[in-house]
């Protein structure tokens, strides 16, 4: 789409490149889907292309333009997380979006939707979980997370599929942009356990706003006095949770016990009927 958009501006990879301060071999690895501008080249990017900004961001989350199992509040937001510089994230119902494997989302995204779901939608989400990670593993994107145990718990696909996933997690928590908090059993209630799960999102232009999700889609928050209470909420999380270290150690034993043929006998938690698996 990239592309496309830049011969539609009648303009050359050269032309673009220099409007946005880039060489021609950084354009390309964007134009290819290798690399994605940081968020401070996006506005010139996006004037040099002549669109705007939120028609760039939607090229960037790779989301088909066309497409009958989207939603459109869905393809929104993952325009907006693609344009972020720093995501704080609570997920309660399963492992957090950006820290999925593939056999994970497929094994999520069957079990979930009692309808079923098309092999090309699996296809589609699985591509979409692999080319937001870039920027985690990149490093242009700082990222919050904090999850209750019981989604390492909640048993999706094999124990060997519950393994491959720990493990992703512990691989993109040890990274320096990554700082990932489990809130045990024993922390009891808190505030954020009120919510299904929320993001709040800081971007290098406008507010900071928080996404929440609910049955139906989800929405973003915008108003200064609402985003400063889930910021709190995230905060009170984070200071009841193990510390990164000791999350991560807490995910290695785990990963461990699913490993063998015995894997952690626990109650199930069930998951919220959404369709969005963020």
């Amino acid at each position: 789409m990239l592309v496309s958009a830049r011969r539609a501006a009648g303009k050359t990879q050269e032309q673009v490149a220099r409007l946005v301060g880039v060489d021609r071999t950084t354009l390309g690895k964007w134009e290819r889907d290798e690399t994605t501008p940081h968020p401070y080249q996006r506005l010139r990017y996006a004037e040099a292309l002549g669109i705007t900004l939120d028609e760039l961001d939607a090229m960037l989350s790779s989301i088909p333009r066309e497409t009958n199992e989207m939603p459109e509040w869905l393809t929104t937001y993952l325009g907006m997380e693609q344009s972020a510089t720093r995501l704080r994230a609570y997920e309660p119902r399963a492992v957090y979006g950006l820290l999925q494997t593939p056999a994970y989302v497929e094994h999520l995204a069957r079990g979930l939707c009692l309808s079923g779901v098309s092999d090309s939608y699996i296809r589609e989400m699985v591509a979409q979980r692999l080319y937001r990670q870039k920027r985690i593993r990149d490093g242009s994107l700082m990222l919050d997370v904090v999850q209750p145990e019981s989604v390492l718990h909640l048993r999706v696909g094999s124990p060997a599929v519950m393994t491959e996933q720990l493990r992703a997690i512990l691989e993109l928590a040890a990274l320096p942009n990554v700082a990932l908090h489990i809130t045990t059993f024993a922390a009891g209630p808190y505030a954020a356990r009120r919510f299904g799960g929320f993001v709040a999102m800081d971007h290098p232009w406008g507010t900071p706003r928080v996404h929440i999700e609910g049955y139906g889609g989800g929405r973003f928050i915008s108003d200064a006095d609402e985003v400063a209470y889930f910021s709190e909420t995230f905060d009170d999380a984070c200071r009841i949770a193990l510390s990164p270290r000791q999350s991560r150690d807490y995910i290695e034993k785990l990963a461990n016990t699913w490993s063998t043929d015995d894997p952690p006998n626990l109650a199930q938690v069930e998951l919220h009927q959404s369709r969005d698996l963020r």
